[in-house]
């Protein structure tokens, strides 16, 4: 440690003995301890280094300055450690989620509540409060099915195949109920084209192909629903 802080200019020795050992003085570790307390109080090398300069000069100013950002600091790893959990609990007992999809769910939480700011602005506020108001159990089993999903589609698995299509039934499934709308009535009603402007910065999308897999899917699935339709009534 007292090499390193040599090295960084922070604490430099009063003298060396004959065999080149450093020697500290009582100053020197005083120095030393201020450097130590500023470290625990999360400053960086350099701005230790600058107060050390300065002789603590406004170090009144500077302490406020520092605990406002732990505070900040501290906000920051709480949404973390929150994000965390959740995407604990929505995994919990299936190990074996593709970890990209993990990674799209903890990026979809992060921007969580900027995606309730812009839905409010767009939508009414009980079809954003149905969004954001599904139960754990119910993502879990959606994360199982997008899983599933994406397992079929790097096997190669057709869109149109029926194991494909099964999982397509309980995908529209899970977005009717989240939604409140038949998914293929999307493409003409208003929260369709709300949900078409979205931002992907702010609304991550998945890997393109995996997206475009999802896209054939039920489309073949609404084609296949609008020809027994048909049947039916003829």
């Amino acid at each position: 440690m007292l090499h390193f802080y040599d090295s960084k200019g922070l604490l430099k020795p009063s003298s060396y003995s004959e065999k080149g050992y450093r020697a500290y003085s009582d100053e020197d570790l005083f120095r030393l301890h201020q450097i130590l307390t500023l470290k625990y109080l999360d400053y960086s090398l350099d701005e230790i280094h600058e107060f050390l300069e300065q002789d603590g000069n406004d170090f009144n100013a500077s302490l406020e300055l520092q605990y406002e950002l732990l505070l900040k600091k501290q906000q920051h790893i709480q949404r973390v450690v929150d994000t965390v959990e959740r995407a604990r609990a929505i995994v919990k007992g299936n190990h074996t989620i593709d970890s990209d999809l993990i990674m799209q769910m903890i990026r979809s939480i992060q921007h969580e509540e900027e995606q309730k700011q812009w839905l409010s602005d767009h939508l009414p506020d009980s079809l954003v409060q149905s969004i954001f108001s599904v139960e754990t159990s119910l993502e879990t089993e959606l994360m199982g099915v997008f899983n599933d999903l994406l397992v079929m589609s790097k096997q190669g698995l057709p869109p149109d195949d029926p194991l494909v299509q099964e999982r397509a039934q309980a995908l529209k499934l899970f977005f009717e109920q989240i939604l409140g709308h038949p998914l293929q009535e999307l493409g003409t009603n208003e929260t369709g084209k709300v949900l078409k402007e979205m931002d992907p910065q702010l609304f991550p999308n998945f890997e393109p192909s995996f997206a475009n897999y999802l896209s054939e899917a039920l489309g073949h699935l609404f084609r296949r629903m609008w020809e027994e339709k048909m049947k039916e009534e003829h």
